[in-house]
């Protein structure tokens, strides 16, 4: 996807998806680094967390033939378990090969908003050390942002969030710092929602918008066109 940027491209960030499946060792993830600032030279790169962190084995995730722990369900995701140290660890080593302060963790719709995910996560967060990378924190399923935003901020967690639902309504986003907007082949940032996003962005200063997908770089181009005129 790098191919169709410009270097003309306004980009402060690049976050790197494939490391939740295949976190490179430190010679590839510099690598990776390097190609990304070749188009984009003052970006941060920042890796998602590996799946063993967050994801039990009955969430579905296929390793296929990428990396993999010889791991016993039970024994990791959900910020719990003898594996997750591991996890951490090679994730925490990626992000520092990639140069980053910071790594993104998404968790999966079966780490619901309950007491029990609640306290691992505060317990996850509590034991990382000082110089370890901050979190950004992607929540699937029945967290809304607001409720996530108010249990992560007290942990120094920032959140990320959807923008819009599949209708195309700007979602509420109230209290998350990032906001990720879709972008399939098909899925065309129109106009009227980039020139919606960019008042709510003028509204809410320092939100993070991140642009995924094979239109990731046409749709910012249309949001930037559409907050120049802000």
């Amino acid at each position: 996807m790098l191919g169709a940027g410009r270097r003309s491209d306004p980009v402060e960030l690049v976050v790197m998806r494939t490391t939740f499946l295949n976190p490179p060792r430190t010679s590839a993830a510099k690598r990776m680094a390097e190609r990304v600032h070749e188009r984009h030279r003052d970006a941060e790169v920042i890796p998602y967390a590996w799946h063993y962190l967050t994801h039990e084995a009955s969430d579905g995730v296929v390793v296929g033939s990428n990396r993999s722990l010889a791991l016993e369900p039970g024994s990791f995701g959900h910020l719990r378990g003898d594996g997750i140290a591991h996890a951490w660890e090679i994730s925490r080593i990626c992000a520092e090969a990639f140069g980053s302060t910071r790594v993104v963790i998404r968790t999966p719709p079966s780490f619901s908003p309950g007491g029990l995910s609640r306290r691992r996560f505060t317990d996850f967060v509590n034991a990382l050390a000082p110089e370890h990378p901050r979190l950004v924190w992607e929540p699937e399923g029945l967290w809304s942002s607001a409720e996530a935003a108010a249990f992560a901020e007290p942990l120094g967690v920032e959140v990320l969030a959807p923008a819009f639902a599949m209708t195309g309504q700007l979602l509420e986003f109230e209290g998350a710092g990032w906001l990720r907007i879709s972008g399939g082949k098909d899925a065309r940032l129109r106009a009227s929602h980039a020139e919606v996003l960019a008042y709510a962005l003028a509204e809410h200063e320092g939100l993070t918008v991140l642009f995924e997908g094979p239109r990731a770089y046409a749709n910012l181009r249309s949001f930037a066109s559409a907050l120049a005129l802000v």
